[in-house]
């Protein structure tokens, strides 16, 4: 690990988990490996936060195929090389899902979500790490104001009670820009040949242009949102 990663990135993780409390000695953790970015970025932060910090945890590594068959041998190769047992599952899925013409991307997610739980459950798993970060963080809370009329976005840590899981977000204090220089950087194993055809075509996208013309004017942004969303209290609103 460069020496500078601290700086750059890891204290963030660290200090994310601490201040949530999202992972404790003897975790077992599953992290989603989706063959984007993110979720390869989660896996190298958390090997090097366990190399690098007091806590002990195992990782396994896992991918949910929805009938698309994206190439994942460079990742598994790379859990391999780390010792990262890695977990393969089709759940084919793709021709019901996109059936729903309205929002197929959110009933992708939940039965991705339920089949996660299913696989976490069989290998005695008490935690899930998802790859959400602040540019999440900040699109999620700009998509809920204008389409919903909510002020909401995800939770750092959540509960699953039905499978009795924890869901945790370790890098909701790293910005998307950040993880795209350390997956250059390290040459990082991503998915090849295949995505989902809605990877460009949904509200989230149309979000994300919005946030990046709002940070040409408001570089801290996402910091703001971030800052604003921890330091809610509930006198400063109607009710």
């Amino acid at each position: 690990m460069r020496k500078w990663y601290n700086k750059l990135f890891l204290n963030d993780v660290r200090n994310a988990v601490e201040k949530y409390n999202m992972i404790e000695n003897n975790d077992k953790i599953i992290v989603g490996l989706s063959g984007g970015k993110d979720s390869v970025f989660l896996l190298y932060s958390l090997l090097l936060l366990r190399e690098n910090s007091y806590l002990n945890f195992d990782i396994l590594g896992l991918h949910i195929d929805i009938g698309i068959g994206i190439d994942m041998s460079d990742t598994e190769k790379f859990c391999r090389e780390n010792k990262v047992p890695y977990i393969y599952e089709n759940i084919h899925i793709i021709d019901k899902i996109f059936e729903d013409k309205k929002s197929p991307c959110y009933l992708c997610s939940k039965m991705k979500r339920g089949a996660m739980a299913r696989i976490a459950e069989d290998n005695h798993v008490n935690k899930i790490a998802l790859g959400h970060h602040k540019t999440d963080i900040a699109i999620t809370f700009l998509l809920n104001l204008i389409y919903t009329g909510k002020l909401e976005t995800f939770k750092p840590i959540s509960y699953n009670e039905k499978h009795n899981l924890q869901l945790i977000r370790p890098l909701i204090y790293i910005d998307e820009k950040t993880i795209e220089k350390v997956v250059k950087d390290e040459q990082l194993p991503l998915g090849k040949n295949k995505t989902c055809p809605k990877d460009k075509i949904n509200k989230r996208n149309e979000i994300k242009v919005l946030l990046e013309n709002i940070e040409e004017k408001y570089p801290d942004f996402q910091d703001k949102t971030v800052r604003a969303i921890e330091n809610f209290e509930q006198g400063n609103l109607w009710l």
